[in-house]
């Protein structure tokens, strides 16, 4: 009779991975796609808070690890599709109401604009309802400036 040995157990996932070569795509995507950083965040549906402190570091110092899972999200975002979100249009509505959102809670107009990558005249456009439809990169940046100020209260710094 043969003692019947048991398999030994998979190999336990990382918890963490070196941030270094997902920091180095992040910046080579976004420069190649010529689009601002939360860009990434959102299409790749991501915290933007994760890719902010990837990029920029927290409190002062740069991040070192990432989660895997965070990692792998970022390495399926190529620079062709985030030149798409400059040229896709989509309906207007749900980025003006996400606009006037944040203009509610305090957000400088100048700065919102900046951020989402508009003229003032643009922005104002979007506010009043006088624009049926933006950019899908202005409607990912105006959703990545409401998922900031949800989580942080952040008013649209570091862009």
């Amino acid at each position: 009779m043969r003692a019947v040995v048991p398999a030994a157990p998979p190999a336990p996932r990382p918890l963490w991975v070196d941030a270094a070569p997902f920091r180095a795509h992040v910046r080579h995507t976004i420069d190649d796609a010529d689009v601002p950083w939360p860009a990434i965040a959102v299409a790749g549906g991501v915290s933007v808070n994760a890719v902010r402190g990837l990029l920029f570091g927290r409190a002062g110092r740069q991040q070192v690890r990432i989660e895997p899972r965070l990692a792998a999200r970022l390495l399926q975002v190529d620079a062709r599709q985030l030149i798409t979100l400059r040229t896709a249009r989509v309906p207007a509505g749900d980025t003006t109401e996400r606009l006037r959102e944040l203009l509610t809670a305090g957000f400088d107009p100048l700065r919102l604009a900046r951020w989402c990558h508009l003229s003032p005249t643009e922005l104002a456009l979007l506010v009043d309802g006088d624009a049926t439809s933006c950019t899908r990169l202005t409607e990912a940046l105006a959703d990545a400036a409401r998922r900031l100020h949800s989580t942080s209260g952040s008013s649209c710094s570091a862009a």
